[in-house]
């Protein structure tokens, strides 16, 4: 059974926790940006990771993590700001920077991102993403899992379109897919690509395949699956 109805001709997808695993992708980069602003000291870099949702035990970051559901500027400032230090542009730029050549190395997709990509294209579906990652980032990680020439249109925190909950990333991907917004399938494992599909009349789909996130999740969800398989 498809999670896709018969009306929908474009998805857009989130990128980390949706196409890419969020944990084994971001936490070593992470904590390359953490050992940066903690000047090399561990312990507190380790501090500086636990402040925006990592659970340094687990190896995991929590399902409402800041590090997930904010751009780089806010977690960068939140650094500086722990350590009782001014926050400037700079920081944000430096971390963009610093994450940009390291995530390159961890990058790992969830399943079988090339086949599932494939066979959406093959029934002749408009892909996108949507993240709140960088833009440049997102298409170099997306190229480094060979699939970046599927995607349409892509747009991060710094554009083309507004950051997410803001629903002009679905209107603008409508434009580029030639489709009305209500033929869009927002895909994503958190609120805020809930809240973008709510704002824009696109249809929600929630990926989560930790079974309690799922569940939290399908109360704003035209359907909830494990995985982007179930599409």
């Amino acid at each position: 059974m498809t999670a896709l109805p018969a009306h929908v001709r474009a998805v857009l997808f989130d990128k980390d926790g949706t196409l890419v695993d969020f944990d084994r992708t971001w936490s070593g980069t992470m904590k390359v940006g953490a050992r940066d602003f903690a000047d090399g000291n561990e312990a507190l870099a380790v501090r500086l990771c636990e402040a925006v949702g990592w659970d340094e035990t687990a190896g995991t970051f929590a399902a409402d993590a800041f590090f997930a559901n904010n751009p780089n500027a806010a977690i960068a400032r939140r650094w500086r700001e722990l350590r009782g230090l001014p926050f400037s542009d700079g920081d944000a730029g430096r971390l963009d920077a610093l994450f940009a050549r390291a995530i390159l190395a961890s990058v790992t997709p969830l399943g079988d991102l090339a086949g599932t990509v494939a066979r959406l294209r093959g029934r002749g579906l408009v892909l996108g993403v949507a993240t709140n990652d960088s833009r440049e980032s997102a298409v170099e990680q997306l190229a480094a899992l060979g699939v970046g020439d599927a995607f349409a249109y892509v747009t991060g925190y710094d554009g083309p379109s507004k950051p997410k909950p803001d629903p002009s990333a679905v209107f603008d991907f409508a434009r580029v897919a030639g489709v009305a917004p209500s033929e869009v399938a927002v895909v994503g494992d958190s609120l805020n690509d809930l809240h973008l599909a709510g704002a824009s009349g696109a249809y929600a789909i929630a990926v989560a395949r930790d079974p309690a996130h799922r569940a939290q999740l399908a109360r704003l969800a035209d359907v909830a699956i494990p995985g982007i398989e179930g599409l």
